[in-house]
C-alpha cells in the first residue's frame, strides 16, 4: 500500500493511499471466498462456482465493493496501529480511483478538552409561578371534554362544528369533493387551505357560498403552491358546545375521588407547577452547561457534528411521520423539504449539543462519576414497568435492555445525568 498524501486538519488524520496490485488481488480473492459461500448459482453447488462465474453473476461493482469493505477495514486497522493513531469513531473511507485503486480515509481523532473552572459557576434557576389564568385555561379544557354538541340555527362562530358539503377545484381539476363532512372552525387552521375556517364564520344551516382562496407560495404541497382553490360550500348543520358548569358535579365526572371543584383546581395547579419546574430545571441545566462550554477550550472532528445533524434529521422525519394522516401526506411533505437547508439550519444547535456532551463527559471523568450495576437494573425495571401487565412484552424488553451493549448505553446515560445534576448542584450552592 503506497501513501500518496497524509495531512492533519480539523482534528482529523487524512490519508490518501494507493492499493498495490498484489493487495488488490488478495482483496478480490478474499471477497470471492466469502461471496461464493453465500450466493446460489444455477448449475453449481453453493461454494463451488468459479470466480469468473461468480463475478459475472453478482456484477463487478458488487464484487469490488465487497472486497473494499472487508479488506480495507483490515488494512485500515493495521495502518492505525502502525501510525499509532488513536481513533475516536469509525473512519470514513471513499474510493477516488479504480485503476489503480486509490482511496481516501478520514480518521476522526479524540476530542481535546480543557475545562474551565466549573466550581466557579454560580447562578440560580428562575422561580416558578403559576397564574390563576393558567389554571382556568386548563379548567376550561376540562369543561370542553364534558361538553355536549347542541344544534343551533345561529350563524357559525369560531370553535363551532359544522357539517357541510364541499365541492372544489384547482384550475378546473377537482380538489376536495365530499358530502356530510364534519369540520370545526379553528382560527388560523391551514386545512384544507389557510383562511377556509374564517370563510365559514357567519354561515347558517342551509346557507351556500362560493369563494376562492389563493394558496401561499411557500405551501407545503409545492405542486399546488401559489394556485387558487375555488370552493362551493353548503352548510347542513351547525353545532355548538354547551359547556357544563364548573361545580362539584363536574368535579366528580372528572375525578370520582375528588372532594369538589376546588380540589380539582388545586390538582391542576400542582400539576402545572410540577411541569413548569421540570422545564425550568432543564433550562437551568442547559444554562449551567453552556456557561461551562464558554469557559472551556474544545476541539473535535467535524464528523461529530455531522452525526448529530443526522440524528436531528431522523428525529424530524419521525415527527413528520407521526403528525401525518397517510403515507401519501408523509411523502408529500418530505418531498417539499430541502434536506441541505434543514441540515444547515440544524448545524449551530448540533455543534452546541456536541460541545455540551463533551464537557459533561469530561467532568464525569474528572469527578469519577460512576453508575453501579444495581442502578442499571433499577433503570431497566423502571423502563419495562411502563408496559404494564403485559408479562411477555415486559420479559422481552428486560432481555433486550440486559444485552451488554444496551446496559453500557444505559450506564453512559446514567453517568451523564448524574454529572449534569452534580454541575447544577454546584452552581446553586452558596
Amino acid at each position: 500500500m503506497k501513501l500518496l498524501e497524509h495531512k492533519n486538519e480539523n482534528h482529523q488524520e487524512i490519508f490518501k493511499m494507493e492499493l498495490e496490485q498484489e493487495e488488490l488481488d488478495e482483496a478480490l480473492e478474499a471477497a470471492y471466498q466469502n461471496l461464493v459461500k453465500e450466493v446460489d448459482i444455477d448449475g453449481f453447488r453453493k461454494g463451488k462456482a468459479p470466480r469468473d462465474v461468480l463475478e459475472r453473476h453478482v456484477g463487478k461493482d458488487v464484487f469490488f465493493n465487497h472486497a473494499r469493505k472487508e479488506y480495507l477495514r483490515v488494512m485500515m486497522d493495521e495502518m492505525m496501529v502502525q501510525n499509532k493513531i488513536s481513533v475516536y469513531s469509525t473512519p470514513l473511507v471513499s474510493i477516488t480511483g479504480r485503476e489503480p485503486v486509490v482511496f481516501e480515509t478520514t480518521v476522526p481523532l479524540p476530542p481535546s478538552i480543557t475545562l474551565g473552572d466549573y466550581n466557579a459557576i454560580k447562578m440560580k434557576p428562575n422561580p416558578v409561578v403559576i397564574s390563576g389564568n393558567e389554571v382556568e385555561e386548563v379548567m376550561k379544557q376540562a369543561q370542553r371534554q364534558e361538553a355536549e354538541l347542541v344544534a343551533t340555527d345561529a350563524p357559525a362562530e369560531m370553535e363551532d362544528i359544522v357539517y357541510l358539503d364541499i365541492d372544489s377545484d384547482i384550475e378546473g381539476t377537482p380538489y376536495i369533493v365530499s358530502n356530510g363532512d364534519m369540520f370545526q372552525l379553528k382560527p388560523n387552521w391551514r386545512f384544507p387551505a389557510p383562511g377556509f375556517a374564517e370563510e365559514l364564520v357567519g354561515m347558517k344551516p342551509g346557507d351556500e357560498k362560493e369563494f376562492t382562496i389563493k394558496l401561499p407560495d411557500n405551501y407545503v404541497d409545492t405542486e399546488r403552491a401559489g394556485k387558487d382553490i375555488n370552493f362551493r360550500i353548503k352548510i347542513n348543520d351547525v353545532r355548538r358546545e354547551a359547556l357544563p358548569e364548573l361545580n362539584d358535579e363536574l368535579a366528580r365526572k372528572l375525578d370520582p375521588e375528588s372532594s369538589g371543584i376546588d380540589a380539582v383546581r388545586q390538582t391542576v395547579h400542582d400539576n402545572l407547577k410540577l411541569r413548569a419546574e421540570e422545564n425550568e430545571n432543564k433550562a437551568f441545566e442547559e444554562k449551567v452547561i453552556d456557561e461551562l462550554v464558554e469557559k472551556s477550550r474544545i476541539a473535535f472532528p467535524p464528523m461529530l457534528v455531522e452525526n448529530e445533524i443526522d440524528r436531528m434529521v431522523r428525529e424530524y422525519v419521525n415527527r413528520v411521520r407521526e403528525s401525518t394522516r397517510s403515507e401519501e401526506d408523509f411523502k408529500s411533505i418530505l418531498d417539499s423539504i430541502k434536506i441541505d437547508q434543514l441540515r444547515e439550519q440544524y448545524k449551530p444547535q448540533a455543534e452546541q449539543r456536541v460541545k455540551r456532551n463533551l464537557v459533561v463527559s469530561k467532568v464525569s471523568e474528572i469527578e469519577k462519576v460512576e453508575a453501579a450495576e444495581a442502578e442499571i437494573d433499577m433503570q431497566i425495571t423502571a423502563i419495562t414497568a411502563e408496559v404494564g401487565d403485559q408479562v411477555k412484552k415486559m420479559t422481552e424488553q428486560t432481555a433486550y435492555f440486559n444485552k451488554p451493549e444496551n446496559r453500557e448505553a444505559l450506564r453512559t446515560w446514567l453517568i451523564m445525568n448524574k454529572t449534569k445534576q452534580l454541575l447544577t448542584d454546584k452552581a446553586k450552592a452558596d
